[in-house]
């Protein structure tokens, strides 16, 4: 893959990085809803790859055949080259955001941001040439992609890889690379952390590990959980690793890569605050109690990039310790996304006099220590990294309907202490819940959970059932999926049903999360 997405890069072409089909006809349909109405010049593929399905993908993608070139073929070739000199706003890859939406969007990464985001991350991480890396995000993902691969390129480095499956398998594996090969810098979102945790409480370590040389554990493309930390550190810390490591940080695809990162070799900074107050709009620091959320702070913003905390209805900049959206501005911010003009206007079109700035669609604050991520303005579910709308686990949901006389449904991610729940709220007549035994019910749940995950790669953890018309909706009838998460752990929703562990915690009755406390 590095091979071919040098090799593009290099005559100019625009590369397009995607998930590996296998033999999975969801992943097929999640290539054919990126590309759209893009039609590439070729697919580059592993051997043996174009005829398991590239006639399918022939027939689906618009304006006639494609060329399909597999790499051993192209390795046995032999031609001149010249580079070319290309400018700083050309196009240089497509990075799709990540997920199994069913609409999504390309973002128009220019050689210029390549460049921009890979120097901001040399001096922000404290890298150079003898920074050895080891990698496992896969290579679609932009951490994998400009972290992992581009990255270690632009210091003159090396990085060893090892497969996504490769380490969700054995995560240990991960962690002795990292010992064998003395990386300096390795990381990835926090799930992964919490994996070699759980697997080495199980079946132990291996008494030669040794992660004394890890110097940059970075965390990010999703939230940094505080109790992660404190259990990494604490299990690994006989093998040398050093919590000082903890590098949490802050990016999305719009911005390349990262663009807000704790200083290296730094202890994670973390503090507790009222959640309530949160929700309310205010950063206050809280002594315990029920209503309290831990938050690890992701550091400033990284030299030669700027964010900050707006209010996101006016624009207006907002001060320490007020919660309101991240706005980024700096060269590694991309010109938006591909054939999709309102999307554009929509995350890239605020101005101030110094420019335009992205909106993030995350809600934060800041306080002298750098930027906490809070929330999302948008109702996107990010498990392990990945992306997934509402709206794809909603529409899975109406295939289902018939069987419980499913009016509304949200889908909404809920934390329980440090725990996800991915929950589906679906409503349905009083007098059909009469007649809903829980064994029909988990039978439901089971059903919805097979197609989430066969469709999506979306592990569904419960299954809530309220009456009709108990989700909230705005005035012109949009499901309000944050609203309604919120009255459920409130208790303000009456649960008919429910699947899943959420149902143990959740006291007589579905009296919400409060009871259980």
């Amino acid at each position: 893959f590095a091979l071919a997405l040098l090799a593009c890069l290099a005559v100019g072409g625009v590369a397009i990085p995607l998930a590996p089909v296998g033999r999975r006809k969801a992943r097929l349909q999640n290539i054919l809803n990126m590309l759209g109405d893009i039609r590439p010049d070729c697919i580059l593929l592993d051997d043996g790859m174009a005829g398991l399905f590239g006639q399918e993908l022939s027939a689906a993608l618009s304006a006639g055949p494609v060329r399909y070139l597999e790499f051993a073929a192209l390795a046995a070739e032999s031609h001149a080259f010249s580079p070319l000199a290309l400018a700083p706003e050309r196009l240089a890859v497509l990075q799709f955001t990540s997920g199994t939406t069913s609409n999504p969007k390309g973002v128009m990464i220019s050689h210029g941001n390549i460049i921009a985001n890979e120097t901001m991350i040399r001096a922000a991480f404290g890298h150079d040439r003898d920074s050895h890396f080891v990698g496992w995000v896969p290579h679609y993902h932009d951490q994998g992609l400009f972290g992992n691969i581009l990255q270690p390129l632009f210091l003159g480095s090396t990085c060893v890889i090892t497969s996504p499956a490769a380490f969700i398998n054995r995560p240990m594996s991960w962690l002795q690379l990292i010992s064998r090969h003395r990386a300096h810098t390795s990381g990835g979102p926090n799930f992964g952390y919490d994996l070699c945790v759980d697997y080495a409480t199980r079946r132990g370590m291996p008494d030669d590990l040794d992660l004394s040389g890890w110097r940059v554990a970075f965390n990010g493309a999703e939230r940094v959980r505080p109790a992660t930390l404190d259990r990494f550190a604490e299990c690994f810390a006989d093998a040398g690793f050093d919590r000082r490591a903890f590098l949490p940080c802050y990016g999305l695809a719009e911005s390349t890569l990262v663009t807000i990162a704790v200083p290296p070799r730094s202890d994670p900074i973390v503090k507790s605050y009222d959640s309530r107050a949160l929700a309310a709009g205010r950063a206050e620091e809280s002594a315990g109690g029920d209503a309290v959320l831990d938050l690890a702070c992701c550091g400033p913003a990284m030299a030669g990039g700027e964010a900050r905390i707006v209010d996101p209805e006016t624009g207006d900049p907002l001060p320490d310790g007020a919660v309101g959206e991240i706005w980024l501005r700096g060269p590694h911010i991309t010109a938006g996304y591909v054939d999709n003009p309102a999307a554009t206007q929509a995350s890239f079109g605020r101005l101030d006099e110094g420019g335009p700035f992205l909106r993030t669609g995350d809600l934060g604050f800041s306080t002298a220590d750098g930027f906490y991520i809070v929330s999302r303005l948008k109702d996107v579910i990010i498990v392990r990294g990945r992306n997934h709308a509402p709206s794809d686990v909603e529409q899975i949901w109406s295939e289902l309907s018939g069987t419980v006389g499913q009016a509304s449904a949200a889908a909404v991610e809920i934390e329980v202490g440090d725990t996800q729940h991915i929950v589906l709220i679906a409503e349905m007549k009083r007098d059909e819940a009469r007649s809903l035994s829980e064994e029909k019910l988990q039978d439901i749940a089971a059903r919805l959970r097979a197609l989430a995950m066969e469709r999506l790669e979306l592990a569904i953890t419960d299954l809530a059932m309220v009456p009709a018309s108990a989700i909230p909706r705005t005035t012109s009838g949009k499901v309000q999926r944050k609203q309604a998460g919120r009255m459920l752990m409130d208790g303000e929703l009456t649960v008919l049903g429910m699947a899943g562990p959420l149902a143990q915690a959740f006291g007589p009755s579905g009296q919400g999360m409060s009871a259980a406390r």
